[in-house]
């Protein structure tokens, strides 16, 4: 191609050019106003002078107060428990370390009765996001195991969905719907998760779904002023204790209304946790998070379960053995 062949593209460029910028510097002119002003929307929803953003700061170490003689924490991987090992393995490795035996039970270690024989060699159990409902009788077993004192800790998170009709089985736990929803079911435990996830525009750490929480009463706030929780719901507590509420200004997804959520409850041998990003590795020691975690372990392993509970069938009914819990590797 020749050079002249060029020369009408280039000129017909360099005039669209000349239009575009041209008529972009007189549009006021002939409009009259002024160029139009862009409003951020976040800028129109919050103030962001009153916006408080803080750095992650990690330091401490987890550690257990309890000096209980060794227990056996059982892990509920029988029920399509949505919890990552990375995360897992914060609380079993602090318990390990402690001198206590932690068993994980899968799917086919449960079936028949091998679910409540396991229960019976346990003292506490662990259960976190299930995504697979509980047969009536592991249902059965699990609130007898309660009763007679085996300490049990749920863990639930907001995008759980699966899991929260399984939540609202386990021990007669409810899941707050919507008020369109109806009302949520009273607990056998005295505790209960909602649905939605919890929120800050006005004082986060990362982004506004990272909110802080402050202690409140009962065994597992000790030692923590602060806790950061990067994916939260609220939970409730119709006769014990609030461990941890979010501060002020906190919002709840499903109703919009800002109130100081409890996030953390615990009623007599129960407790619930409305979310398991606390246990990553990277958040563990944020804040006092790993205050928090060893409180949880320590609540774990200071129950007093009466033995041989739930009860064993009678000859009658006959129960199948159970295979032998799976248990994790120490670490170092």
């Amino acid at each position: 191609m020749q050079a002249r062949d060029l020369t009408g593209p280039a000129i017909a460029f360099v005039v669209i050019v000349a239009v575009v910028v041209g008529g972009a510097a007189v549009m006021p002119l002939v409009t009259g106003g002024d160029t139009p002003e862009v409003t951020n929307l976040a800028e129109r929803q919050t103030d962001l002078d009153a916006v408080r953003v803080d750095p992650a700061e990690e330091s401490g170490e987890i550690s257990m107060d309890s000096d209980a003689s060794s227990k056996t924490i059982l892990v509920d991987r029988a029920h399509g428990n949505q919890l990552s090992e990375e995360k897992l393995s914060t609380l079993t490795a602090t318990l390990v370390e402690n001198g206590h035996e932690v068993r994980f039970v899968t799917q086919e270690q449960a079936r028949g009765g091998a679910w409540n024989q396991s229960l019976r060699n346990a003292d506490a159990l662990l259960v976190a996001n299930p995504g697979q409902p509980y047969t009536p009788e592991q249902l059965a077993g699990v609130r007898e195991f309660n009763e007679a004192g085996g300490r049990v800790v749920l863990l639930s998170d907001p995008a759980s969905s699966s899991g929260a009709s399984a939540v609202t089985s386990l021990l007669g736990l409810s899941v707050q719907q919507p008020a369109s929803g109806g009302p949520g079911l009273s607990s056998s435990l005295g505790v209960a998760a909602r649905s939605g996830y919890l929120f800050n525009m006005h004082e986060y750490q990362h982004n506004f779904e990272s909110v802080y929480a402050t202690s409140g009463s009962g065994s597992l706030s000790q030692g923590v002023d602060r806790v950061v929780f990067h994916d939260a719901r609220a939970v409730t507590s119709d006769r014990g204790q609030t461990a941890l509420s979010a501060i002020e200004r906190t919002r709840l997804s499903t109703t919009r209304r800002a109130d100081t959520y409890a996030v953390a409850a615990q009623s007599g041998d129960a407790a619930i946790v409305g979310d398991t990003d606390f246990l990553a590795p990277t958040n563990a020691y944020v804040a006092d998070n790993e205050a928090f975690v060893g409180n949880l372990a320590d609540f774990l392993v200071s129950g007093q379960k009466t033995s041989n509970a739930p009860s064993p069938p009678s000859p009658a009914q006959g129960e199948s053995a159970p295979s032998a819990p799976s248990r994790p590797v120490p670490t170092a």
